[in-house]
């Protein structure tokens, strides 16, 4: 059974990581690639940090 564990984003509260479990058919692997690919593109996570030592959630400046 595939299964792909994509980042979700942060929790608005505590600013702790979750993640969304894409789980496919037997065989299916294709299927899951695909969703978790158009998760992550609408999605977009990669900007934000989860804090650290009891800091508020930011955003990754370049």
């Amino acid at each position: 059974m595939p299964v792909a564990s994509v980042p979700s984003g942060l929790c608005p509260q505590t600013g702790v990581p979750t993640g969304l479990q894409i789980v496919g058919k037997t065989f299916d692997d294709m299927s899951v690639f695909r969703a978790a690919a158009a998760y992550e593109r609408a999605r977009p996570w990669t900007d934000r940090r989860p804090p650290i030592g009891g800091e508020q959630p930011t955003a990754v400046r370049a």
